[in-house]
């Protein structure tokens, strides 16, 4: 009996001492992985991004591809800041001194090499050479992010200027799309009414007015002269004759290429010099619209516009090379562009989005043959001028003779 009630007592202790280590190894293995969850969320290193977007469909696009990038990889945690366009490159000067900038910005790719020559961005040479991935970009596109044979950051877009009418009025008036000048003019004339100007570009003082005059400059005259006299002339008379008549608003000295949209939208303007960053704000208004080149001279000459990754110098490198690395791919890179609506800087891609989406095929062929403003040696110069020159047009301070006179005294200083 004493060996039995022994025997009873020792299989309970042994149960016992089973279940709890059964518990400990529970609780420990539960404690184990809150500590690595909390280790991983504070392993993750912070990665900043500023960037002017302001259209929905930009900002979802970003929005979605920071996510994509926190869900690829458990190093970093990325995000990003709007800061308006009119501030940014003043917020970037401002952060240089008070080192409060950002560890990548999304920068407009002419003034890319403005900061480049002051030290802003980090060269990322070696890690471009070590993806080996760069053979698709388009030529002009990637010149923008470069120094000599030293790279600074990659493109994350590129686009150009068409000539966006409401496809609706048009028919209504019995009209084609404008193939040249004449053609523009007179529908220009027979849409403006009381309530709609024919015609639209934005002429807010910066890089978005020369961006939108400019064209009309490198279109009139032969391509060694891009910017002479007779050219500057043919395209401000032709700006001043809509102006003139009350085919296009005065105003638009004070919208953006954003607000030109808008304008569209709600029916104020019939035609409209824009890009395809536009074209969701016209598509989720159900508009009925179409997209031809911009027929303002005798050659058909637009400026890539578009937007760069650029690392900075200083910060968090490493991070921003991975960040960079991973939008590289062709499925990152293609799906954020056609959320964005934007174009690829990769030619295929492009030419891709081209055929999935015809209305964007006008910005795609146009990409062969666009002009960098990189390219011009002096573009900053040209640009303010060009900016300065159409706001004295647009609020009627100085005619074409004297603005043509004045742009070509001072390019040749």
């Amino acid at each position: 009996m004493v060996g039995k009630k022994w025997s009873i007592k020792g299989r309970w202790d042994k149960k016992a001492i089973l279940l709890l280590i059964v518990v400990s190894l529970l609780m420990c293995g539960c404690a184990k992985k809150e500590n690595e969850v909390a280790s991983e969320d504070k392993e993750r290193e912070k990665l900043v991004l500023w960037s002017y977007y302001e259209t929905e469909a930009q900002q979802k696009a970003l929005d979605t591809l920071m996510k994509d990038f926190n869900r690829s990889q458990n190093t970093y945690e990325a995000s990003w800041k709007y800061v308006p366009m009119t501030e940014f490159t003043k917020n970037l000067s401002i952060g240089v001194t008070e080192e409060d900038l950002p560890d990548m910005v999304i920068i407009d790719n002419p003034d890319m090499k403005t900061y480049i020559n002051l030290g802003m961005f980090a060269d990322i040479t070696p890690y471009i050479h070590e993806w080996n991935r760069t053979e698709d970009y388009y030529v002009e596109v990637l010149s923008s992010v470069k120094k000599e044979e030293a790279y600074y950051g990659l493109p994350i877009c590129c686009n150009n200027l068409g000539l966006i009418y409401n496809q609706d009025m048009l028919e209504l008036a019995g009209l084609q799309p404008p193939g040249n000048w004449e053609e523009l003019l007179i529908c220009a004339q027979k849409l403006s009414t009381e309530k709609t100007y024919g015609f639209a570009m934005s002429a807010l003082e910066g890089e978005q007015c020369s961006f939108q005059a400019a064209p009309w400059i490198l279109s009139a005259g032969k391509m060694e002269f891009a910017f002479a006299e007779e050219a500057c002339l043919s395209a401000f008379t032709k700006m001043n004759t809509l102006l003139q008549n009350g085919y296009m608003d005065r105003n638009c000295v004070n919208w953006s290429q954003v607000d030109i949209a808008r304008k569209f939208v709600a029916g104020e303007a019939a035609m409209m010099e824009n890009g395809p960053w536009v074209l969701s704000m016209l598509e989720e208004a159900n508009m009925s619209f179409g997209i031809v080149p911009l027929p303002v001279g005798e050659e058909n000459r637009v400026l890539i516009g578009g937007e760069n990754l650029g690392v900075i110098k200083g910060k968090n490198v490493d991070g921003a090379v991975t960040f960079l690395k991973y939008y590289n791919q062709d499925t990152v890179m293609q799906k954020f562009c056609k959320e964005a609506r934007v174009l690829p800087p990769k030619r295929s891609l492009a030419v891709q989005e081209g055929e999935d989406n015809p209305k964007l095929m006008v910005f795609v062929k146009q990409m062969d043959t666009a002009l960098s403003r990189s390219s011009f040696s002096q573009w900053s110069k040209i640009s303010m001028g060009i900016s300065d020159a159409s706001y004295q047009l647009f609020t009627g301070e100085k005619t074409p003779e004297e603005i043509a006179e004045q742009l070509n005294t001072q390019w040749k200083e």
